[in-house]
């Protein structure tokens, strides 16, 4: 049966963690997302906004009839917990929470991440102290309706995928590349009971918003066409990405005064293999600063017990991402019961380019330098 294609100009209406940089990088068959604009609402990087605000304003409704607009919406439990440890590590943002939240149910406490989703929508800042409201509620159930806004749901993203591209011109890729991940994340079985129902209390009007959506979707469901897509969910990918922006042991090192320390190794080490060394390859990248961090360590700190117990870790794993979390839990562990000589570990190594091993060949993986590894 021939289906009308209506063909107008897209808004993609990206919510904070929900999948919206895979999304938005399909979209415009890009490697990253791209600026937010007029065709691409989410947070402004220079001022911590939404520019989604005047999209629902009620008075707004009869300006946004004339696009296709679509965003995706993600279980309240589980967003809130992808988007604590997601944001833990950047301080940027971190510091406009007042008092910066120390564990996941301060955060959840916290009157600045109330009802994220709401308050992005409206467009008030990041992490606003600003309360949402049932207006506010009423204002984006509304809009979502009238416009109309076609609301997906992360739990169903494939379907969802398929949902957008109905009666638009979307068309998506049978393989795309699912471009965020959070390194370490409980998955949303393994929160406890306590602080499930936690996010719930402090979050209604995003639950209410979730469940309103979520019944829409359903309705809509299996009544377009759909096509098979394969999504490509490989961490590695994410790698480079992350090393730009943060130390690499930022994910999951506990101790950020040994990661500031010695920020003189770890920052001229990361530039020299992404860029002196052109490593484009996340799983070489890792496997490059394990070594390399090795090397710096024995050579700064030769025959300590630290190093010892470091050189103990195995590094021939197949999975070199294990041994970086290995290397932070030892750390970690290492400076909870040490009460004597932890002080020496706080002189600031610095970078040597013999840190780094030599990739033996392309095709081998097996690295050798400055210690002979």
């Amino acid at each position: 049966m021939y289906r009308k294609q209506i063909k107008k100009s897209n808004i993609f209406i990206h919510i904070p963690k929900t999948g919206g940089t895979t999304i938005n990088a399909a979209m415009n068959n890009s490697y990253w997302q791209t600026k937010p604009d007029f065709n691409y609402r989410h947070i402004i990087r220079d001022t911590r906004e939404s520019n989604a605000g005047d999209i629902f304003d009620p008075k707004n409704i009869n300006k946004y009839s004339d696009y296709h607009l679509f965003m995706m919406m993600r279980d309240p439990i589980d967003r809130t917990a992808s988007e604590y440890y997601f944001m833990r590590e950047k301080k940027s943002f971190m510091h406009l929470i007042s008092k910066r939240p120390t564990s996941f149910k301060n955060y959840i406490k916290s009157k600045h991440t109330q009802n994220g989703v709401i308050n992005f929508l409206k467009g008030r800042p990041f992490f606003s102290t600003i309360p949402s409201t049932q207006k506010d509620l009423e204002d984006i159930i509304e809009c979502i309706q009238k416009i109309p806004i076609k609301t997906g749901i992360f739990e169903n993203f494939e379907d969802s995928m398929n949902y957008f591209s109905k009666d638009s011109n979307l068309t998506w890729k049978k393989k795309v590349e699912v471009k965020r991940i959070t390194f370490i994340r409980p998955k949303k079985d393994d929160i406890d009971k306590e602080t499930k129902e936690l996010i719930l209390e402090n979050n209604k009007l995003d639950v209410k918003l979730y469940e309103f959506c979520y019944n829409t979707f359903k309705k809509e469901q299996g009544i377009y066409l759909s096509s098979k897509m394969k999504f490509i969910k490989d961490k590695y990918n994410h790698v480079i990405p992350y090393a730009y922006n943060y130390c690499f042991f930022e994910f999951c090192m506990e101790n950020k005064k040994f990661i500031s320390v010695h920020e003189s190794l770890f920052k001229p080490l990361t530039f020299y293999i992404i860029n002196d060394l052109k490593i484009k390859d996340g799983k070489t990248f890792v496997e490059l600063w394990n070594r390399s961090f090795i090397n710096a360590m024995k050579d700064h700190f030769y025959d300590c017990i630290l190093t010892k117990e470091l050189t103990k870790i195995e590094n021939t794993t197949v999975d070199p991402f294990q041994v970086t979390i290995k290397y932070s839990e030892c750390i970690d562990s290492f400076f909870k019961k040490e009460k004597l000589y932890f002080h020496q570990y706080y002189k600031s190594m610095t970078f040597k380019k013999s840190y780094v091993p030599i990739l033996k060949s392309n095709i081998s993986s097996k690295l050798f330098g400055f210690f002979g590894k």
